[in-house]
């Protein structure tokens, strides 16, 4: 019987889901990446809510995925420019 999907979290655009994606690979975490328009032509020129890609991995490793991407920094943090 096939393990249940959860969802991971949900990353705003492909460059994102496909940083995410690696970084679970890394860790031989399997995972799907579900687009929210699979419609468009080419979803790396898709913007806003429609860009948005939900990554969902098997429900076993849900726990052990969400502690890597607290552990790794968020790839849309920034140094503040304010002091």
């Amino acid at each position: 019987m096939a393990e249940e999907l959860a969802l991971l979290v949900e990353a705003e655009g492909f460059i994102e889901a496909d940083f995410i994606v690696s970084l679970l690979q890394a860790y031989d975490i399997p995972s799907m990446v579900k687009r929210e328009n699979p419609y468009a032509v080419d979803a790396r020129y898709t913007i806003g809510p429609l860009a948005r890609h939900q990554i969902f991995v098997n429900s076993g490793d849900l726990e052990r995925a969400r502690e890597i991407l607290e552990a790794e920094p968020d790839p849309r943090d920034t140094p503040s420019s304010t002091s």
